[in-house]
């Protein structure tokens, strides 16, 4: 990595003093963490957001004891039975969609090369080679 949290941390400090501080005071406050860790998780989410968005929810789940993301959004819903149901109709429209994509493609690379067989350069070699052209 090229430029780390540290590096990420120093510029934001220098770009808005004050925003910094607010935003470091507020982590020491919200999540209980000394200066140190606050600055540090800080930096790590101006690296990667998304990263640390992901890890974050990962660490929460592990927390919580859920197995995975599908079982903490039906558990945090206010309609379990709808969001599951939702959830799994997202994911099967997503199979059909995958399935249906390779079978086009496929389908395409077998008529391909049924319309334009492979002749080795050494055969292709040989057939004009022994291929008498008359004029």
């Amino acid at each position: 990595m090229v430029v780390g949290p540290a590096q990420v941390l120093a510029l934001e400090r220098m770009k808005n003093p004050k925003q910094f501080e607010k935003t470091i005071q507020n982590l020491m406050k919200t999540k209980k963490l000394s200066r140190k860790q606050a600055e540090k998780r800080y930096g790590d989410f101006l690296v990667d957001p998304d990263g640390f968005a992901l890890r974050a929810a990962a660490d929460e789940r592990k927390e919580k004891g859920y197995k995975d993301w599908k079982e903490q959004a039906i558990a945090k819903s206010k309609d379990p039975v709808a969001t599951k149901k939702r959830i799994d109709d997202f994911q099967k429209a997503g199979q059909l969609k995958g399935t249906a994509v390779i079978f086009f493609f496929a389908t395409a690379a077998i008529y391909y090369s049924s319309q334009n067989p492979y002749v080795p350069p050494r055969l292709l070699q040989e057939v004009v080679t022994t291929t008498q052209f008359v004029f």
